[in-house]
């Protein structure tokens, strides 16, 4: 795709399409910091001066060399056996978490964060609104989860910009959980 360290990527989609967070989130895990989401719904991005096409473009290959960072993400292991080392948000929705849902978990679903407007996400000072008062702390280590990873992945972006700095992603999240049969809520 012509990605490598020398190249920023920006990445588009829409609010309710978390998709693209998990694209930025892997990016980040494999070391390309440049990685950035135009807070713009796609649909709306020829409001922007933006101009749409159907056209492909070939890019010349490039090698891209991975440098994992690690600090944002945590392995199923690690986290059933130090669940009360975080602070665990599931970014699904409430019928799913009443459905069951990880030990000491906290609903907090991602469409609570996304934006209007036109918007991917919600300001900085509207997202540590919505954290401040579901008593998220700066201070704790933060997991977020969902089903497959998409949706946490959009949490862990607003963490993100509402100022958090130890939020990881469990990217296996309930599907690699309740398949290894942990223990659910």
């Amino acid at each position: 795709m012509g990605i490598d360290e020398t190249k920023t990527v920006v990445l588009t989609g829409d609010s309710m399409d978390p998709s693209t967070a998990r694209i930025a989130w892997t990016l980040l895990y494999f070391g390309h910091e440049k990685t950035f989401l135009l807070d713009a719904n796609a649909s709306d991005l020829q409001k922007y001066g933006f101009e749409l096409t159907r056209q492909t473009f070939v890019v010349e290959p490039t090698i891209f060399s991975p440098k994992i960072n690690s600090e944002i993400r945590v392995k199923s292991d690690v986290l059933k056996d130090h669940l009360d080392n975080f602070v665990i948000l599931d970014a699904r929705s409430p019928q799913e978490f009443m459905s069951g849902h990880l030990p000491q978990s906290k609903l907090i679903p991602f469409t609570e964060g996304i934006g209007f407007d036109g918007k991917l996400f919600h300001d900085k000072s509207s997202l540590e609104m919505l954290f401040s008062q579901n008593q998220i702390s700066k201070d704790k280590e933060i997991v977020c989860y969902c089903l497959h990873g998409h949706r946490a992945s959009n949490l862990f972006l607003q963490l993100k910009i509402a100022g958090f700095k130890k939020v990881k992603l469990y990217d296996g999240s309930f599907a690699e959980w309740n398949g290894r049969k942990f223990p659910l809520e």
